[in-house]
């Protein structure tokens, strides 16, 4: 019995010595060849560079583009190729200055462009960054010319004007009255009197053209016509003709200083100290009809446009047939009318001093601007 007791006991412990051995911990190292146990090689930890990331490109918002102001709609105004007049008042230097060009009405306020355009009611829009007092404003391909008055030396030079850069100035001459005709400028240079002289628009090719005198000339049938006090005895009219360089006294004694010349007649006005009268001359035999006479009105302005003659007288302004007869009027202004009217398709313009006024050739409307509204 003790003998089977030992060898269950021995048979019991085997297994469990067994079971020993082969369990331990879990960590375990094997051993190498040479009987050594390897190191533990810790495990890689990834290295992470820092990315270089570049800074973003910051765009500037930019400003917001200024919606254009919407500027006057232009108009067509057409007139006759043998209409004459709008600048027969205009080497007065006074009164209204003004042109059509580029499809709207330009006229000075002070220092200031003003553009009208189709709608007559419509109040002018200043152009912008303009200082000159310009006058005598005259269109010639796309440019705006005008003259300038140099208080230091108390003369006028002529300029142009793109309306994108600074005016420039045509010539170093001075320039009282110009007009231009066939592709040149005809100008005179004095104030009271002087020959006339022509130039090209940059002002180039400047000649003298009339051996007499002028204060201011008119336009018409390929010649100029002027006053002039050096004619003979007294003042005549003086023809200079632009296709044969001829000059002559055609009218002699002529004492009007306010004239056109239209299709072989002369419209002049006379003062004879208690009235005023106007009349026109036939040239070629200079018979004489009487258009207004025995007026008291001292301001008196003529413009022939489309076959009608027009007349500023006081306050008023009328419209006729050529030969005076059938004499309406179209306009009755506030107050005593400045020289200079000025008709520009079938449109009329002139001013008081203090507005300006602006009818169509019927009478039928009459749109009127305060110069002091438009500053």
């Amino acid at each position: 019995m003790k003998k089977f007791t030992a060898l269950l006991l021995v048979v019991l412990l085997i297994p469990a010595l067994l079971l020993t051995s082969c369990s331990g911990t879990s960590e375990t190292q094997t051993s190498t060849p040479g009987g050594e146990t390897p190191k533990s090689t810790p495990a890689e930890v990834p290295v992470f560079e820092p990315t270089s990331t570049p800074m973003p490109t910051i765009v500037p918002t930019p400003s917001p583009t200024p919606t254009p102001k919407p500027g006057p709609a232009k108009v067509q105004l057409v007139n006759s190729p043998d209409s004459t007049g709008n600048t027969n008042y205009a080497s007065s230097h006074y009164g209204l200055h003004i042109t059509y060009g580029n499809d709207l009405i330009s006229m000075m306020n002070y220092l200031t462009i003003l553009q009208h355009g189709d709608d007559i009611y419509l109040f002018p829009d200043a152009v912008e960054d303009f200082e000159y007092q310009a006058e005598d404003l005259q269109f010639y391909n796309g440019l705006l010319y005008f003259l300038l008055y140099d208080g230091d030396n108390g003369v006028y030079y002529l300029y142009s004007y793109d309306f994108d850069n600074e005016p420039v100035k045509v010539s170093d001459s001075t320039v009282y009255h110009y007009e231009f005709i066939n592709g040149k400028i005809y100008f005179n240079k004095e104030f009271f009197q002087g020959p006339i002289y022509s130039m090209d628009p940059n002002g180039g090719s400047e000649m003298q053209i009339s051996t007499m005198r002028a204060h201011s000339f008119v336009h018409a049938d390929q010649a100029i016509y002027f006053y002039a006090t050096d004619a003979g005895t007294a003042p005549g009219l003086v023809k200079y003709d632009l296709i044969t360089n001829e000059e002559t006294t055609i009218v002699f004694p002529f004492y009007s200083h306010n004239y056109l010349v239209h299709n072989g007649y002369v419209y002049y006005a006379l003062d004879g100290g208690t009235y005023r009268s106007i009349h026109r001359m036939l040239l070629s035999d200079q018979t004489v009809t009487d258009i207004w006479v025995e007026m008291t009105d001292w301001t008196i302005s003529m413009n022939i446009s489309d076959e009608a003659l027009y007349l500023l007288v006081g306050d008023s302004v009328h419209k006729s047939n050529l030969d005076g007869s059938g004499r309406t009027e179209i306009l009755q202004a506030n107050d005593n009318l400045q020289p200079g009217l000025y008709i520009f398709g079938d449109r009329v313009y002139c001013s008081d001093g203090a507005s300006v006024y602006c009818t169509f050739i019927d009478g039928s409307e009459v749109s009127i601007f305060s110069f002091n509204a438009l500053q």
